[in-house]
Formats: C-alpha cells, structure tokens, sequence
C-alpha cells in the first residue's frame, strides 16, 4: 500500500497540490481538495478549489458546524464569451450523501437536455445496481463495500455537476436552489451524466483544511495574514515614501541663482535645468548653487521599515529568525537561535495539528476510491499519513554523530537510528528497507570474515554479540 500510495502522488503531483492549497490556506484561512475517480486513466484525481467556491451546507439544528455536512457545494461564476456563442451562466458541483436508490443510466429529455434516468427491470420494476440487495425487514437497499466487508450499508455519495444561464435565474432563485428544470448536466469521460451519480462510495470525497484550528462550533480556520493587514498596508506605503525619498536624493532638487541658462531658439524660452554627470553651469559674481538634502528623510524611512518587519515578525510570531532577516553573527550561541525560533515552532505545531488527521483522512479515501474503482484489493484501509519535514535548518553533523554514539553504546535501536537519520534529511526512502540493506551488508562480511579468520570470536565481537565464555550460549553464524 506504501508503494501504491507513493505511486500515485507522484502521478498527481502532489507536493505540487500541496503547495497550491496550502498558500490558499494561509492567504484566505482555508484549502479545498476533491478526490474523484477517472475511469480513462483508473486513478483517483487530486484537484485543489478556492475556498471562495466552497458551500457547505448543514441541517437547521440538526448537525453541530463543528462536524462535517452531508451535502456540500462547489460555485462560480462563467463568463460571457461571444466567440463560442455562449451566454453568462453559473456553474454548481454539488456533493451529497444519501439512501442507495436504484440503478440509474445515462438519457435524454424531450428539450435535448442529458440527464440520468432509472433504469426498470423486466418485470417493470426498479432495477438494482450489481451487488446492491434489498433488506428483507426495512425494504432499504443495502451495498457491501470492498473496505468494509461484512458491514452493509444503506448510505451512498451523489454527484451532480450542471451549469444554469444568469438569464434564467431571478431574484427567487440561491446557491441552494437553483432549479433543476433549467440545469444543463455535464457528461464524464465514460459517458455518463453527471446528474446524482452515484459515486460507489458512502463518504464526501472532499477534505476542508483549516489553516487553524477553528473555534468551538465552527467550521472555518483563519488566515495567517489577517492580524497584520494594517501593517502590510503601512509597509508598502512606506516603501512608496522611501522609493520616493530615494529619488530626491540620487537626483537632488537644485536652486540656481545668477546662472546663464541655455535658451530655445525657436521659442526664446529658457530649457528646462537637469541634473547630469559632467553638467556645467556659468554664474555670476554673486551666483550661488544650492541642493536640497534628503538623504536623512530616507534614511529614517529605512529605520521604520526595519521597525514594521520587527512588529511584522512578532505579530505574526515568525520571528526576525523566520523571516530571515536575523544577522547570524547577532546569535552568540545555538541554544539562543533556538529560543528565538519558540514563537515559530508553536505556530508550525499547531497548523500541523490542524492538518494531521485531515492529510490521514485524505489517504484514506484515496485507497477507499480505487477500491471502489475495482483497481486495488478489497480490504481494510491501512493507517497512512503525511510526514512533514523540519521547518528549521537541522544539524546534520550533530544528528550523525548522536546516532553512532547511541547506537554503539546500545541506547537505542538500528530503527530509531536509520528513522532519525530520516527526519534529519539524509536520503533515507524506507527504513525497514534501509535496515535490511544495513544488516545483510554486515552479515555478508562477517561471512567472509568467518572464512578469512576461522575464528569465530573475532567475528562475534565484530557482529556485536556476547563471547562464548560469558555462559551465554553460542549463536551460529550465518553461512
């Protein structure tokens, strides 16, 4: 599963998707991913929405905020576009859970409009999609998915996908109650109309992240950037005042008094006086020249530049060290770099417990659809999750040696030290696989020292094991 798991992310680019829905987290102060099945390339695909697009959609006093909804909405606008004939429309993605209904196939309305139609049996009733079976005491239909067997369940995901013309929308008509008389159904790539497809699943294959961890009762996170608004508007003014500053004193403003000025034989006027390299002006007796300097306005502009960051970087608690403006020889020791990082690390710790299980959740439905898809074995999902890496620079030198020290002195084991060497950042893939590789090496040279010696103690004290007079008995070697 690790290696269908990594397989695919590199298929979808997920680091890439990570990094598109994370700098919308930040920004806006939540992320959308949806996970949707492609017959054509038989693999879940990854896509990353605006936050703005995003309608969830909760029962009246019937489910806490704090929980996820059973129907939820993706919305936007389409513009006119006069070359392709097409007229102004609004386009809805619309997910939702409900009771497993009977089979459904791909038709056609008397107007020309796709739709899904159910399908009747031969006896004239409603046909059952294959698999689905009817409870003998409710009469609820019931389906057995390939990630719970033995646990059937009468609860499945829809999806619609249509668009409606602005024109025929009016002042009656909400993001929740778009008729569907009017709606124009899209098709997928295997022809079938997205008009409550059923997805084969009994879950939303939708994951909201928060950039923070929401309140008691609400669904939303907020955005890193929104306590420093006014000191990101109060900084770019600033650089204005200071590009501007700057101007006045690479090219100073000059007052002339008893010059010559050079006149324009056409109109008689005097030209205009610029400042040049090499630029000669003849004056009087009583002549004088006289500058304007502004170089202590811009050099005050830098010190509130340098100000604001410093509020910038408590504000937001990504610290001077964060940001990268700290000057490395201000640190006098590693210890205080790493007290000056604390803001930071508290801020990482909790965006990564905001996002922990929602990356774990997001795996899960991963295997969930290819099981769905028919593409993987049935089974229990397995637990998988995303391991961030350090945010901080490590220090490699350190790390390695801690682990030849801890490992020699029998402290810790050969997998927490292969796994610290990991999380170090040393190109470590698998660790059961780097563990392996590590002990059959020593092994096949303690073979052949086996055979260049014959002297099994030599070769004991080189694997690592007791000596044969310490009452322990001998363990063979292996050929």
């Amino acid at each position: 599963m690790q290696e269908r798991l990594r397989t695919w992310a590199d298929k979808e680019l997920w680091p890439l998707r990570i990094q598109q829905a994370e700098r919308c987290a930040v920004r806006c102060g939540d992320a959308v991913y949806t996970l949707a099945w492609e017959p054509a390339k038989q693999r879940v695909l990854l896509r990353t929405y605006d936050p703005g697009f995003y309608f969830p959609e909760w029962d009246d006093g019937e489910q806490d905020s704090s929980e996820y909804p059973s129907r939820i909405h993706f919305a936007w606008e389409l513009p006119a576009d006069p070359v392709r004939g097409l007229k102004a429309r609004v386009r809805r993605i619309t997910y939702g859970l409900g009771p497993i209904g009977a089979a459904t196939a791909p038709g056609i309305t008397e107007d020309g409009r796709a739709i899904r139609e159910q399908v009747a049996g031969a006896d004239g009733d409603l046909a059952l999609t294959v698999g689905d079976t009817l409870h003998p005491v409710t009469g609820m239909v019931q389906r057995t998915y390939p990630w719970a067997l033995g646990r059937p369940s009468g609860t499945t995901c829809y999806l619609s996908d249509a668009e409606w013309l602005l024109e025929d929308l009016g002042g009656a008509h909400d993001l929740y109650s778009l008729p569907a008389g009017k709606a124009s159904y899209r098709v997928r790539s295997d022809g079938h109309v997205l008009d409550r497809l059923d997805l084969m699943c009994d879950f939303i294959p939708v994951v909201h992240v928060p950039n923070t961890i929401p309140d008691g009762g609400e669904h939303w996170g907020k955005s890193s950037l929104g306590t420093v608004l006014q000191l990101l508007d109060e900084l770019a003014a600033t650089d204005t005042d200071s590009a501007s500053a700057c101007a006045t004193t690479g090219t100073p403003i000059v007052a002339l008094s008893g010059a010559r000025l050079p006149i324009d034989r056409t109109t008689g006027q005097p030209l205009p006086v610029r400042v040049e390299a090499g630029t000669v002006w003849q004056l009087s007796d009583s002549g004088r020249m006289d500058s304007l300097d502004t170089s202590a306005q811009l050099a005050e502009l830098r010190q509130r530049i340098d100000h604001m960051l410093d509020r910038l970087a408590s504000n937001t608690r990504l610290t001077t060290a964060g940001l990268g403006s700290l000057d490395p020889s201000s640190v006098p020791s590693g210890y205080a770099l790493q007290l000056a990082l604390g803001p930071l690390d508290s801020l990482i710790a909790a965006m990564r417990l905001t996002r922990s299980h929602k990356y774990v959740l997001m795996l899960r439905m991963v295997q969930r659809l290819h099981q769905a898809g028919q593409v993987w074995p049935a089974g229990e999902s397995l637990p998988a999750r995303l391991v961030w890496g350090a945010h901080t620079p490590t220090d490699r030198t350190t790390v390695l040696a801690d682990v030849v020290a801890g490992y020699g002195a029998g402290v810790f084991s050969l997998e927490t030290a292969v796994r610290m060497l990991q999380e170090a950042g040393y190109p470590v893939e698998d660790v059961a696989e780097e563990v392996e590789r590590i002990q059959r090496r020593s092994f096949d040279q303690a073979a052949r020292l086996a055979d260049a010696t014959g002297d099994n103690a030599v070769v004991r004290e080189y694997l690592g094991l007791p000596k044969a007079d310490l009452g322990v008995p001998p363990v063979p070697l292996i050929p």
